[in-house]
């Protein structure tokens, strides 16, 4: 009877334990709806503001007194990892250690976020990470409880402008492409015959090009995306004496052209698109997919293939 008694008081107490130690999650940002975001503004101590503005479908971000397109995946993450905040574990209720845990007013990454009606549906102050650095010490705006939430949230909304900006270089539709011209360093043309397929003439010789290269060619060139940006000029860049001349024939005949100007370094090149002023900077091996090599071309091309073009490119 007593060993029963005292296993009953011991289950007893550890249940009254676990239910005290259990942590009660609650959203950090109550009722807020990712989908219905429409302005974000980011303040960040000794920077200037960043704002990004949902048009329709898109985003564009803005600081000081430049505006361009933002990455639109960029923005999902951050409102993803704002939606989610839990206010599991308690690090402070004392407005005193605010500043320790780099969520006083002065020392925050602050994010606010409005709806199209500018009603403001979350505003949260991140701070410092965790002891374990995977972790980040938030407040909302106004409130006097500092929480320790998972994630490194902070250099996820401490971004430069750049790291806010689309690095998609432009819009094509790859399957659009009917025609595709290479000069300057590399010389070849490409094009579509009646049937779908492609025939090729690289280096003065006609053949059939492999579907396969051509396709990871164009879908390449039409998904374009740069590493980074420059404000210099096109001639600082070497772009007004390129060294290879991409262009791209739709089949509406629009044309649309990629100059390859100097090497920013052994790994990457200046690009810019002839119908815009803004030069970027790509990865080699993405021009060097763009461009590919004639043998490169040739895979998975038949020999009755290379018949026909020949039969397209006569003397060729």
């Amino acid at each position: 009877m007593v060993l029963a008694a005292l296993a009953a008081l011991y289950f007893s107490s550890e249940q009254r334990a676990a239910k005290k130690g259990r942590k009660i999650e609650l959203p950090l940002t109550a009722g807020f709806d990712a989908s219905r975001a429409a302005a974000i503004t980011i303040t960040v101590p000794g920077k200037a503001a960043v704002a990004l503005k949902k048009h329709g479908e898109s985003w564009d971000v803005t600081a000081g007194d430049r505006t361009f397109g933002a990455d639109a995946a960029a923005v999902t993450s951050l409102l993803e990892q704002i939606g989610t905040l839990k206010s599991a574990t308690v690090a402070s209720r004392n407005q005193k250690n605010f500043e320790s845990f780099d969520v006083s007013d002065g020392k925050a990454v602050d994010v606010k976020i409005e709806d199209a009606g500018q009603k403001v549906s979350a505003h949260v102050l991140l701070g410092k990470n965790g002891p374990d650095i995977f972790s980040t010490y938030v407040r909302a705006k106004d409130a006097g409880t500092v929480y320790l939430v998972p994630g490194i949230l902070k250099n996820m909304a401490d971004r430069e402008l750049k790291d806010w900006r689309d690095k998609k270089i432009w819009g094509l539709n790859g399957d659009r492409i009917a025609n595709f011209i290479v000069a300057g360093d590399r010389n070849l043309q490409l094009k579509k015959d009646a049937t779908g397929s492609w025939q090729a003439v690289c280096d003065g010789k006609a053949f059939s090009a492999g579907k396969g290269a051509v396709t990871k060619a164009l879908q390449s060139l039409a998904t374009l995306k740069a590493v980074d940006f420059i404000d210099g000029s096109p001639k600082e860049a070497g772009l007004d004496k390129p060294l290879r001349t991409i262009t791209a024939v739709l089949d509406n005949g629009t044309r649309e052209v990629l100059l390859v100007g100097a090497d920013k370094n052994a790994f990457q090149h200046y690009v810019k698109p002839g119908s815009q002023q803004q030069v970027f900077i790509v990865e080699k091996s993405e021009t060097e997919t763009i461009s590919p090599s004639c043998e490169g071309l040739k895979e998975g091309a038949s020999s009755a293939d290379n018949a026909t073009a020949k039969a397209a490119y006569p003397g060729k």
